[in-house]
């Protein structure tokens, strides 16, 4: 998943940390299910959602992806528009 390696990197972390990827679903199959969701994707800023992710720590990232809701909401405001909203759909559509 070359083309948006920031999304990939969140998109894993989200799956990780709520059980997107176990022993009946692997790593290759969650990244294959990834790969035909952002296919579908129509949004302008995908390109600058991944670089602001891509660009983020360890750290930051796991709270923008995996942190408590209040502590996430208030990191991802400085996030470009739409980051919460695919985050979610990730979560939702994909995990």
């Amino acid at each position: 998943m070359d083309k948006y390696p920031g999304i990939t990197r969140a998109a894993l972390l989200v799956a990780l940390d709520n059980g997107g990827i176990n022993r009946d679903r692997s790593r290759e199959d969650f990244e294959s299910a990834l790969q035909f969701f952002l296919g579908d994707r129509t949004e302008d800023n995908l390109p600058e959602i991944d670089r602001w992710l891509a660009g983020l720590s360890d750290d930051d990232l796991d709270t923008a992806c995996c942190g408590e809701e209040t502590e996430m909401l208030e990191f991802l405001k400085q996030s470009p528009k739409g980051t919460d909203a695919l985050l979610n759909a990730i979560f939702e559509e994909v995990v």
